[in-house]
């Protein structure tokens, strides 16, 4: 494998887009065919969880981080409690090459230093929360400082690469995929994703199902509610302007998807996510 330098790009080439910063915690975990538009990296700083993708599965314990690629459903499950710290996040060049393009990073690493990665990612995360002037600027900072952890790791234990699983047949799609998640509050129908890509519905159907396990309308499904589960967890919106908001319909709609996916009332987890902010904030004092 051609050896490429962790530090061969100065900081100024990297462009960095943070879409959200997380401190996940649950009693038990089992997320399916979730779906983001961007890179989904998440540290398992407590518990053990197993990661799916592609019928590929990976145990990651305390210290290891999960590296989730843009428009690809991963499912994790953990019988007990834990908690992670994520972000989904896309870093690039001026020229639009995807970090974890040109460094293709394997799906799960162990970190060299899980503590000092966790204190930065508290740093980001704590930016991530303010309104301060230079947030972006102190958010930049510390993702790349997070990336770089990760690239130094992985090169410390021989830069395995990621398995078709997490690459090829994929790539195809990713322009749809893409467009979906920049208009999930508009009508979408089967043959108009269809149409962006040029295909026949029935065959674009058969395609993303064989690559993906699901088809494009379960997909859209699944990102429109993962959608309005980050505007509940980040906004004190009313539940019929997120509905619109996530192409959803109406709040009665919402509530009954929302239910039966995440097992809970967006009420109820916008209560649950409440408690957990307080419960952070006072550990934080």
């Amino acid at each position: 494998m051609q050896t490429k330098s962790v530090a061969g790009a100065s900081m100024d080439q990297w462009q960095v887009s943070v879409y959200m910063a997380d401190l996940g915690k649950y009693e038990t975990l089992n997320l399916q065919n979730i779906v983001y538009p961007n890179w989904v990296i998440s540290h398992v700083l407590e518990g053990s969880v197993i990661t799916s993708t592609g019928g590929e599965h990976h145990e990651v314990r305390e210290g290891g981080v999960m590296l989730h690629p843009p428009c690809l459903p991963f499912s994790e499950w953990s019988a007990g409690s834990g908690v992670h710290e994520w972000v989904s996040v896309h870093i690039h060049t001026g020229t639009n090459l995807d970090l974890f393009q040109l460094y293709p990073v394997q799906p799960v690493v162990e970190l060299l230093d899980p503590a000092a990665y966790s204190a930065i990612f508290r740093s980001l995360f704590r930016s991530w929360r303010s309104n301060d002037p230079f947030k972006s600027i102190s958010v930049t900072a510390d993702m790349l400082r997070l990336a770089t952890m990760i690239l130094e790791s992985w090169d410390a234990h021989g830069r395995l690469g990621r398995s078709e699983a997490y690459t090829a047949k994929y790539d195809r799609f990713f322009p749809i995929i893409r467009y979906m998640a920049d208009n999930l509050e508009l009508k979408l129908s089967r043959d108009m994703l269809a149409e962006q890509v040029h295909l026949n519905t029935n065959y674009f159907d058969r395609a993303f199902h064989e690559a993906y396990g699901i088809n494009p309308m379960q997909m859209l499904r699944q990102m429109r509610l993962n959608k309005a589960k980050r505007l509940l967890e980040t906004t004190e919106e009313p539940l019929s302007e997120l509905a619109q908001l996530c192409g959803l319909g109406d709040a009665a709609y919402l509530s009954r998807q929302f239910m039966k996916t995440f097992g809970v009332t967006p009420g109820k987890y916008k209560q649950m996510i409440r408690s957990a902010q307080t419960n952070l904030m006072t550990l934080q004092e």
